[in-house]
């Protein structure tokens, strides 16, 4: 089932939208209250799509969003779901992006930000900061041709979690 979603935001992102207006957070937003839903995290990938990243207890699920050409929003059908570590982090390769998604679990840590650690293409190590600002998920860019990558998450309690990522 991943690789379904991953081919279709592949997709929706090499296509981007060339017809209708692009897609907007407000138009996003108001999507989602009129529907009555709720996600953590909305990351707008492409013109005409979005990202959406929704926490449920020890469960996380990636929905995709797109703007036709006629400028109606769509919830694409496919989700992908995936679970919680045993500290209640999950971090998970979305396409060409990264979710990061404190679960209930680790809820009382207060996550303050995420550094994401890579050797550049000159072999120069280089460190990017994500800040939660208070969301309980975070959608980041991969950086370009990475294999791996550190994921280090910093609580505001001094709460640290780190792992390698395998990226490919």
């Amino acid at each position: 089932m991943k690789f379904l979603f991953e081919l279709m935001l592949t997709m929706l992102m090499i296509a981007n939208g060339s017809s209708g207006e692009p897609i907007t957070k407000q138009e996003i937003l108001n999507y989602l209250k009129t529907q009555h839903l709720q996600y953590a995290e909305v990351k707008i990938v492409s013109n005409q799509s979005a990202l959406l990243v929704d926490v449920n207890g020890e469960n996380a699920t990636a929905s995709i969003l797109t703007k036709s050409p006629d400028n109606k929003l769509i919830m694409q059908p496919y989700q992908y779901a995936w679970e919680e570590d045993e500290e209640g982090i999950s971090v998970q390769k979305l396409g060409d992006y990264l979710a990061i998604v404190i679960h209930d679990k680790a809820l009382s840590h207060d996550m303050d930000f995420v550094n994401i650690v890579y050797m550049d293409e000159s072999g120069v190590e280089r460190k990017d900061r994500y800040y939660f600002k208070g969301k309980q998920a975070i959608v980041i860019p991969i950086p370009l041709q990475q294999r791996y990558l550190v994921v280090a998450i910093y609580g505001n309690d001094g709460f640290i979690h780190d792992m390698v990522k395998q990226i490919f």
